[in-house]
């Protein structure tokens, strides 16, 4: 059989394409290699499934290799990227509620989700392979041959989206960029994304403690800030603060740039209630004034490597040692080392060039009727919805201008 589209990948970017083909009328195939569709989509929003964000900044929180990609996302997502999206989940029959701007089906179960959108390629009679990969691609006088573990088949245009590295034990891949290589693309290198940073300094005293933080990074002679619960772990820290910078790490790891993260644990109290709390905590211990400030267990730390017994009390301990102390918790420097690998890592960062794909169509620049679309191409936001508002409007924006009636 001769399919007019051929979609592959069953992950988000992947389904939402197969459901805009056969909406518009198309004979689309679907081939995911794992045994189930959308298994990366339960672990998203901690199960909840974040599905996009009405406070998108295009400018601060994308990241690509690409020079002009925030000129290829004003393209795509526009002004009203979130509606596009919520518009998209209730055709699917998913109600959506926001909180802070974080948009969530009303169920605050992503298995919702994936199953109004295996419910929506049914009956669209989209015909799906399960527990099949596709090895090999060739497009001879026009017509894609796709050569799977078990069978070729055969259609007139071609989707990837085959989602990126990151979560192997749910699907994660680098077959998309494979194949994309097939076609001549070029590969931005590929790195882990919203995932924990390894430290150079071991701190795995600290693991387990979770508290307020501000961190930053120098990147590209610019301070780039989040602010948020920081957790410290056996390996370095994490949370969604360590996360939504881990893609400007990376890079610059990549590029053999030094990286310190420094924190700030004291970044919304203001100097005069510390100097307050200092003057009435005068007889009571070390541990006590700080315990005020911070974590116990945190400020036990510091105080000890500053050489002072947690139990001594204020009103015998050198003034510039207090200070000295603050000024710490103000400016904690730790060296990064890595990031963590693509098991712990959200998204995968790094992908198909952008400046290779057309951000009207999502066709492919050097192969007519290849489109690209999802994690594959080199594009990853920060939590909050953007990785997935990507997916499911690039999906769509492919479905729809791969319907020969479109074209």
């Amino acid at each position: 059989m001769l399919y007019d589209v051929c979609v592959i990948g069953g992950g988000m970017s992947g389904m939402t394409s197969a459901i805009a083909t056969s909406v518009n009328g198309s004979k689309t195939l679907l081939i995911e290699k794992n045994g189930k569709l959308g298994k990366k989509i339960y672990a998203t929003g901690n199960g909840k499934c974040n599905l996009t964000n009405k406070n998108i900044d295009i400018n601060l929180h994308f990241n690509s290799g690409c020079p002009n990609y925030t000129e290829f996302l004003n393209v795509l997502l526009g002004d009203n990227a979130c509606n596009e999206v919520i518009d998209f989940m209730s055709f699917l029959g998913v109600l959506t509620y926001d909180v802070n701007g974080y948009v969530y089906p009303v169920s605050n179960q992503a298995s919702s989700v994936v199953w109004a959108l295996t419910d929506k390629l049914k009956n669209c009679c989209v015909d799906t392979l399960l527990n099949t990969e596709v090895k090999e691609i060739h497009k001879l006088d026009d017509v894609f041959h796709i050569v799977t573990d078990s069978e070729m088949y055969f259609s007139k245009k071609l989707i990837i989206a085959c989602g990126g590295n990151s979560y192997s034990k749910l699907g994660g891949t680098e077959s998309g960029y494979n194949l994309a290589k097939m076609f001549n693309h070029n590969i931005i290198p590929i790195r882990p994304s919203l995932c924990g940073v390894k430290t150079k300094k071991n701190i795995s005293e600290l693991a387990g403690i979770r508290t307020r933080c501000k961190a930053s990074i120098k990147f590209n002679d610019n301070e780039i800030t989040e602010t948020g619960e920081l957790q410290f772990t056996d390996y370095g820290i994490s949370g969604i603060m360590i996360f939504n910078l881990s893609s400007k790490i990376g890079d610059m790891l990549n590029k053999g740039t030094k990286v310190s993260v420094k924190l700030d644990f004291l970044y919304d109290i203001p100097d005069e209630h510390i100097e307050k709390l200092i003057e009435s905590n005068a007889k009571r211990t070390i541990l006590a004034l700080f315990n005020g400030l911070i974590n116990d267990k945190l400020a036990t730390y510091i105080i000890k490597a500053n050489n002072i017994n947690p139990k001594e009390y204020i009103n015998n301990i050198d003034k510039s040692i207090i200070y000295r102390i603050i000024d710490e918790l103000k400016n904690y420097s730790l060296d990064i080392v890595s990031l963590m690998d693509y098991d712990n890592a959200q998204v995968t960062a790094g992908g198909v060039d952008l400046s290779e794909i057309d951000p009207l169509t999502f066709m492919s620049l050097k192969t007519k009727d290849l489109y690209i679309v999802g994690e594959t191409l080199d594009i990853d936001g920060i939590c909050g919805g953007y990785n997935i508002t990507f997916a499911i409007l690039s999906g769509m924006k492919a479905g729809k201008n791969c319907n020969d009636k479109n074209q």
